[in-house]
């Protein structure tokens, strides 16, 4: 029990793992990527091989990894989505039983989660379980994805939310929350997980699969009250209207996210009234961002790709240290790939690749069983293996995968 209950805080803190390295949409093409040697490539698919064997040797009888639908399905998508050439019928496999595992947790309202467990949380179990059906993509789930999807929906704090309607003029407007006992102050990390999963499935309230024009335009009246959640959790005075933002285009936190209304975790680290930016919210945002379909040159994703730029690093978590840092890798990967610019340019002029950065980063951390984990620090459940495994090998997926594009 104490396991599941660090599982919802973990959860609720930093999840938003990626899924696969890119927007369904997007390709990119070999040969416009820049050169990494082979001997990199070659290390990197072996070490894929290793982190996959150690995660089907830890399936439980049960399908699932450590007796969790959310966790069960991280490590599903990673194997999923890896590169692994040995015994692919394996892989298959363990995933075809993780997806058994959550379908017992299907519930009537189309949520899919731990109902009758102490401190679970709907929003963050369904958004995974939903990210990594869709993923899936079994016809047979078609209705299991609809259904879930519409719950998320319908548990963004807007007007017509059930529990507690809110009115615009709310910082909480267009967010989700962790969903029990009604949707509470929605956050950061609930919010771009939940509309990953809805991207992700967004072609179901699309033409030839929208089975009503009113859904279609609740999914799209969605990604509009998203972005004015996103648009107050970011330092930038022209899109943001609190009061805690800052002015001042040279704060060390313009352009970057908090991870709530009223939060930020960094602030834990720092004696400070104001809410300071930190590195895994702010590709959080980025990412969210960019699922939301703002482009490139707005002004809220340039100054967010901005403070990314001025704390480009993958030793830590960026204004967290050591806390989170697995977590960062992910978001810090998926904000990346969906971005599309394969060179960054830091502030001193250095060019950069981030794919190579962090490939290397991940051969270095991997310990000897192909397993990952924090040695580091413990907190949001970073120590254990099999979660900080998926973390790190969707993070690997997401570096790799063009270079693997057959």
């Amino acid at each position: 029990m104490k396991l599941l209950r660090n599982l919802a805080l973990t959860l609720a803190v930093f999840t938003g793992l990626s899924i696969s390295g890119f927007c369904a949409d997007e390709k990119v093409a070999v040969s416009s990527l820049p050169k990494i040697d082979e001997t990199i490539l070659r290390e990197a698919t072996a070490s894929i091989q290793r982190g996959v064997n150690y995660l089907t040797d830890k399936q439980m009888e049960d399908g699932s990894w450590l007796h969790h639908p959310a966790i069960t399905g991280l490590c599903m998508m990673a194997l999923y989505n890896s590169h692994s050439k040995l015994n692919p019928e394996f892989r298959q496999q363990a995933v075809e039983k993780g997806r058994q595992y959550i379908l017992k947790f299907v519930q009537k309202d189309g949520s899919i989660w731990m109902a009758n467990v102490e401190k679970e949380y709907p929003n963050y179990t369904t958004s995974i379980c939903l990210a990594t059906l869709a993923i899936i993509n079994k016809p047979e789930d078609e209705q299991i994805l609809r259904n879930a999807r519409k719950f998320l929906i319908d548990s963004q704090v807007d007007q017509d939310n059930k529990n507690a309607p809110t009115n615009k003029d709310n910082p909480a407007f267009g967010g989700i929350g962790y969903g029990k006992a009604g949707p509470g102050v929605p956050d950061l990390s609930n919010t771009q997980w939940a509309l990953e999963a809805l991207y992700l499935t967004e072609y179901l309230d699309k033409e030839p699969k929208a089975k009503s024009p009113e859904d279609s335009k609740k999914a799209d009246l969605a990604w509009g009250n998203a972005v004015m959640f996103l648009s107050r959790l970011q330092h930038v005075p022209e899109s943001n209207d609190q009061v805690w933002v800052v002015k001042d285009k040279n704060d060390p936190s313009y352009g970057g996210f908090v991870y709530k209304p009223d939060e930020s975790k960094a602030d834990e680290k720092f004696e400070t009234k104001g809410l300071r930016s930190y590195g895994s919210m702010t590709y959080a945002g980025l990412k969210s961002m960019i699922y939301a379909k703002l482009k490139k040159d707005d002004p809220r994703v340039k100054a967010a790709v901005e403070w990314a730029s001025k704390n480009y690093t993958l030793d830590e978590n960026p204004g967290m240290g050591p806390e989170g840092h697995y977590y960062y890798l992910i978001t810090f990967a998926k904000a990346h790939a969906v971005l599309g610019e394969e060179i960054i340019t830091l502030p001193d002029g250095k060019k950069v690749q981030w794919r190579l950065d962090l490939i290397k980063k991940l051969l270095e951390l991997q310990k000897g069983n192909g397993e990952w984990f924090n040695d580091k620090h413990g907190r949001w459940m970073e120590t254990i293996p099999e979660l900080v495994t998926a973390y790190s090998l969707i993070a690997m997926e997401a570096a790799l995968g063009p270079y693997m594009a057959e």
